[in-house]
């Protein structure tokens, strides 16, 4: 009798440093409270919460991974990659990530005037409250509209005004490329993931970002993608493993914001992954430490 397969990983999840509900302290308890032992902590475009998860981690028992979630455009399509055991303390990695955060809210800005011409005026300080010291995002705007009243959720402020064509929409004056993101991920000692391809429709491209430029996995196991989805990247793994002759990693996780986030929602620790892939990507950033 074949034995269950033990998942008590996820590498895929974001903190009140980003657009997360809970702080890394906070999170961090969470997946102890759920039984998970192994987690990375990926917020968008910046690594603020990593140090709090990684202490609060050592007192709880659990492995927290250093991670990031960079916001990335292919081809005007917008992309996001995970960087799995990046280097938080790198001084050039950091002023790179000061500099994506002033782009962040010169946007901001922007979105609020466009907010004004429609006669909703929205209070620049109040979205940098809700971001707290995190980095700040459109999920921020959201909320700031929910607690105005003019919609009722998060996912109908998109629908209607932050969404891509949308009245409000603001394209990033300056997006990090896919490329851009694996290099950085590798200059500072991480691994290079593509995070939930479900979304892009991209699966030609996402060999040539193994073979041509070295991104390390793919994000197999996400929350949103379907048995289906699951079967094509894994044999999109495979295919990578036999033009390059390497292992790809499989990552995966349940992108876990707050209870109430996403069109589906779940609550963290329904989404995991598999701790035979986990021990892969842990096994791998050891041995890259070691030849550092």
């Amino acid at each position: 009798m074949m034995q269950p397969e033990i998942a008590t990983s996820d590498f895929h999840m974001h903190s009140t440093a980003s657009d997360g509900g809970y702080s890394p302290a906070e999170l961090v308890e969470k997946c102890h409270n759920v039984g998970l032992t192994q987690i990375a902590l990926t917020d968008h475009d910046t690594v603020d919460g990593v140090a709090e998860a990684i202490q609060q981690g050592e007192k709880l028992g659990i492995a927290v991974v250093p991670g990031i979630e960079f916001s990335c455009v292919y081809n005007k399509k917008s992309v996001h990659m995970l960087g799995l055991g990046v280097d938080v303390n790198h001084t050039s990695f950091q002023e790179m990530l000061r500099h994506q955060r002033e782009l962040r809210e010169k946007r901001m800005n922007v979105i609020t005037q466009k907010f004004a011409a429609l006669g909703i005026n929205i209070k620049p300080g109040d979205v940098l409250q809700e971001a707290g010291s995190g980095s700040i995002g459109r999920p921020h705007i959201a909320k700031v509209l929910v607690k105005y009243g003019v919609v009722q959720t998060v996912a109908e402020a998109f629908d209607s005004y932050l969404a891509e064509g949308k009245p409000c929409y603001v394209e990033k004056e300056r997006e990090m490329t896919v490329k851009e993101a694996i290099d950085w991920t590798h200059e500072v000692g991480g691994l290079s993931i593509v995070a939930h391809p479900g979304y892009y429709g991209l699966n030609h491209e996402i060999i040539h970002w193994i073979t041509d430029w070295g991104m390390d996995g793919i994000e197999v196991y996400h929350r949103d993608h379907d048995a289906h989805d699951k079967t094509t990247f894994e044999d999109l793994c495979r295919e990578a493993e036999q033009l390059t002759g390497k292992v790809i990693m499989r990552s995966g996780g349940s992108d876990f914001h707050h209870e109430t986030y996403g069109r589906k929602q779940e609550p963290l620790g329904h989404t995991r992954l598999s701790n035979h892939y986990a021990n892969q990507i842990m096994t791998e950033l050891s041995h890259r430490n070691q030849q550092a």
